[in-house]
């Protein structure tokens, strides 16, 4: 009896591990998926490479859509990377009640576009922002990291949002 519910625990909690997708409300004509270089209207020079390969790589992981060339595609993501600004996120008092900043957020702007080439009809269009976060002390390594944890939020987004779990 413990074995057996044991092994009803461990086959419960092994299924959560597991990744699976669905193609939501997509309709069914829709198989294929092509992601265009993003455009990068900032001074960060390969932020769009950036956002472009992690958009293809978790259409990759998903598996509901067959990533292909533009010519190809059922299905065409486009989009802008607008700005990149950093806010203080966290401020604390000095010993004088001074104003200090402990921690900022790098803000990543990104305005993406969804079409369904086979219908020539927009899906969805949306203005994404995200964020990551960076020590006050931030080192160039940190200020890449906060904007590459922004850019991971923005690809789940783009993600969700192409594929109708919303």
């Amino acid at each position: 009896m413990v074995y057996r519910i044991l092994s009803l625990l461990i086959l419960i909690a092994g299924t959560g591990c597991f990744k699976y997708s669905f193609t939501g409300s997509l309709p069914s004509h829709i198989q294929k998926v092509a992601v265009i270089l993003f455009e990068n209207n900032t001074s960060f020079s390969a932020v769009n490479q950036d956002l472009t390969n992690k958009v293809i790589d978790e259409f990759i992981l998903d598996n509901s859509l067959q990533i292909v060339s533009e010519s190809e595609a059922d299905l065409v993501i486009t989009g802008t990377v607008g700005s990149i600004l950093q806010r203080p996120a966290i401020l604390s008092k000095d010993e004088d009640a001074r104003e200090e900043v402990q921690q900022y957020q790098m803000v990543v702007n990104v305005k993406v576009k969804c079409e369904d080439i086979k219908n020539n009809k927009v899906l969805w269009e949306k203005n994404l922002s995200e964020f990551g976060d960076m020590e006050a002390s931030g080192s160039i390594e940190g200020q890449n990291q906060a904007i590459q944890d922004a850019i991971d939020k923005i690809t789940e987004n783009i993600l969700n949002n192409t594929l109708g779990y919303w």
